[in-house]
This record gives C-alpha cells, structure tokens and sequence, in this order.
C-alpha cells in the first residue's frame, strides 16, 4: 500500500484533440445550418409584415 502506482493513459492527448475537433466539427455544421436557412427565408419577413399592418378607425 505505501507504493501507490500513478497509472498514465496514454490515449489522454488524443482523446483532447478529438473532443476539442468534435466540437470544432459539430460548429461549423451548426453555423452552415443557420447561414443556409437565413438564406431561405431571407425575403419572408417583408411579405408577413405588410400583411399584419391594421388601420385605426377615423374618429368622426
């Protein structure tokens, strides 16, 4: 018991590097989704926005 081995892992850098490049990977597919469906729908605003004007009746 007074001889207590530090066990290294050597697989620790690698697992590093493929959970930062995962997360790396997963971003840029994210920001791609977001770009793409921003592009979609980039017209619809302007059309929903006219539609929902209402006008105040005239006071007589």
């Amino acid at each position: 018991m007074a001889g207590h081995k530090h066990d290294t892992n050597p697989d620790l850098g690698p697992a590093f590097a493929g959970l930062i490049g995962g997360m790396i990977f997963l971003g840029a597919i994210l920001y791609g989704v977001v770009v793409w469906t921003n592009g979609k729908f980039e017209g619809h605003g302007a059309e929903k926005k006219a539609a929902i004007t209402v006008e105040a009746p005239a006071r007589a």
